[in-house]
This record gives C-alpha cells, structure tokens and sequence, in this order.
C-alpha cells in the first residue's frame, strides 16, 4: 500500500509541473484538468497529450486546447519553436526545445497521415488512372516501363515498353508479366498481367494488358513530400561514405528541384541522369542552407528536351537540414512573409546544367547494384513484392 501512495504521490508532484510552467510562461488561466479531459475526450493518448501541453506552454497559447483540431496551430506552433530555437543562447533550452521540436515534427507526420488521401487504396486494375507510369519486369531480360494510355471495362492500354534491348524473336503477345507502380499519394502495388496483343500505329506500338482483380499494395509512403519549383546545385560524389553533409563553398550543376521530402528529392537537370550516382544536394530554405545526400534511384529522360528527372533516394539529413526541410514540406511559414529564396521559380526560363559534363568519375555508382536488384532491395511486404520509393 506505501508504494501505491507514493508512486500517487509522485504522479501528483509531476502533474503540478505543467502548472507553475505555465505560470512562469503567462499562462495562469489555463485550467490544464480540462485541457487533458479534452484530450480524452477527442481520443489522444497521454502522451500525445502531455506533447502538445509542453508545445502550448512553449508558445504561450491561451487557447491551447486549439492543438487538438487545428492543424493550423500546430504548424504555428512549429514555426514558433523554430524561432526560439534561433534566438536561444543557453545550450540546455536550445536542447529541450530541439527536442520538442523533434517530437512535435513526429506527431506532425502522424496527423498528416491519418488524412483521406493516404488511406484510401486501390483494389482493382479498374481504377489505374491514365499517365500512370507501370513496370513490367520480365524474367532474365530486367525492368520495362510502360504509361496507360486507356483504362477501359476490357484491358488496359499502355505504351510500348521501353528497356533493355529484346532478344531476336520476341513477342510480347500472350506473355504474364508481374507489373509494378507507385500511386502519387498512396503506396506502391503489383498485379499480374497478360499481354493480349499489341497495336502498331503509324509512329509506335502499344500493348494490350488484361485486368486483374487481385491488386496488392507493397509499399506506403514513409514521409510526406511536396512539389515545388526550387533552384539547387547538385553534386555527384564518389560515394555516400566519403562524402560529408557540410555546405560547399563552390556551385555545383544547376538544377531545379521538383518535389522534396526527408527523405527524397526529385530534380531536373540537363542531359541524361545516370542510375546509382552517388549525390549531395543543395538548397536554400528560408535564408539557410539545407544539404541531402542520396543515390539517383530512378531517372525519367526526356529524349527531345533532352532533360532528366533524377529521383534522389536520400540517406538522413542533419538535423537542420531535416527541419528546414520539414518546415518547407509542411509549409508552416504559410501566415508569414516568406523569404525570397523560397519562391518558385519558373522551369522554361531556367537553365538547368548538363549532367553529361560531369566526369564519369564523379558519377561512380553504389558497387554491385543494377535497376532491377534496387528494386527487390526497397522494403516489402511479406510477399516480398517489388516496390516503389518514387513517383
């Protein structure tokens, strides 16, 4: 029974802090017995509740039961721990309030997560949607690509593969593929095909898939990721190892940056991309620099414009540069006046550097990997099926 009355005791002596903080912060009338009941009440757990009481206390909210339904508070509030985080000079309060920052970027995720969009799937061939890229992979041969072109009630158009050189003698006509794409927004699926015929047109050749009815989902999103229109110096490396995350003094290619999350980015640059190219990236947000490093995992090659789009795999970023990329991501500047680093740019009046200028021995590629064995490597479910990291 003694140990019962002091762990009460203990609980009791915890609870209080919260309330001489948020007296010592100017936060006096907040009835905090009510702020946890209304947590409860609106299903959050202790601890998501004891966060978001550290973070009202932190910004001094008046209201900070706001936290709870207000996705818009919270993304203030974000803004306002970056800030006192840029203004403090005693290293112990600079430490709590990373860490809160920390926390609050992870809770953050999970709220963006649980929207609509994230959760919705697809469960048949039905609702592929047109322009979405597909991968067909075909024993021995490697990886094809293809794009629908039509999604009717009997089969699905897409265009004639591109990929590696065919055999003498190939036919697609009654070939089963197993075929892979990623859902802008969602996850990465696999369904098997059969190639019906194919269709030679004036200027190409499509192909003919038969629906399926069973689609499984391999891969959701682990971050949140945002389009936009940024300029960026791009580095090729020899290797992610040697390599370190500091600012370089010297530009590097010229490049726009098209989407971006903590861990990813997709660029276009001049030229042909090379798969595997080992990369540092950099970018200005919000007046400071943010440095990625990664691997080009997956490139699109506009052979007429002649552009590439790389998809950057990125291993994890510094600390700064991960908030810096985060507080883009999530936009939580949005209310204020932003800086003018972080304005869009427009594509057709760049001028984005030629990757075919670089040496090749600048652009050496991660040692024994090929398209087809990073796509078996990217995580699974437990039918180990092929998945997608990139859009």
């Amino acid at each position: 029974m003694s140990i019962l009355y002091t762990l009460l005791t203990l609980f009791i002596i915890a609870s209080s802090v919260p309330l001489f903080l948020g007296v010592r912060k100017g936060l006096s009338k907040v009835n905090w017995v009510e702020f946890y009941s209304m947590g409860k009440d609106a299903g959050f757990s202790f601890k998501e509740i004891n966060l978001l009481r550290k973070v009202a206390v932190v910004n001094r909210h008046q209201k900070p039961s706001a936290l709870f339904w207000s996705v818009d508070v919270l993304d203030k509030s974000l803004a306002g721990i970056h800030k006192l985080v840029d203004k403090e000079n005693d290293n112990e309060e600079r430490e709590y309030l990373e860490y809160l920052l920390k926390k609050l970027y992870s809770y953050r995720k999970s709220v963006e997560f649980k929207k609509p969009r994230y959760n919705r799937g697809l469960e048949t061939t039905f609702d592929i949607a047109i322009n979405q890229i597909v991968k067909l992979k075909v024993d021995v041969l490697g990886i094809y690509e293809s794009s629908v072109l039509e999604n009717n009630r009997n089969y699905i158009l897409v265009t004639y593969p591109k990929g590696p050189p065919l055999p003498v003698g190939f036919s697609w006509r009654d070939r089963t593929l197993n075929v892979y794409f990623w859902r802008r927004e969602d996850a990465g699926y696999f369904f098997q095909s059969r190639i019906m015929e194919g269709y030679p047109d004036r200027d190409f050749k499509t192909l003919r898939m038969s629906h399926s009815e069973v689609v499984l989902r391999s891969q959701k999103r682990k971050s949140v990721r945002t389009s936009c229109k940024l300029s960026a110096q791009l580095y090729p490396v020899k290797s992610l190892k040697t390599s370190n995350q500091l600012p370089e003094s010297q530009p590097g290619l010229r490049c726009i940056l098209q989407d971006i999350s903590e861990d990813g980015a997709a660029i276009m640059i001049g030229g042909q991309g090379k798969i595997n190219m080992c990369c540092k990236l950099q970018m200005e947000l919000f007046g400071k620099v943010a440095v990625m490093r990664g691997v080009v995992r997956t490139i699109d090659y506009d052979r007429d414009k002649n552009l590439s789009v790389l998809h950057i795999q990125a291993e994890d970023p510094d600390e700064q540069s991960r908030y810096l990329i985060l507080a883009f991501v999530y936009d939580i500047y949005r209310n204020e006046q932003m800086d003018d680093s972080t304005v869009n740019q427009n594509p057709e009046t760049f001028d984005p550097g030629p990757l075919n200028d670089v040496p090749l021995e600048e652009s050496s590629s991660v040692e024994g990997s090929n398209q087809d064995e990073d796509l078996e490597s990217l995580e699974t479910v437990d039918e180990e099926l092929p998945s997608f990291d990139f859009d």
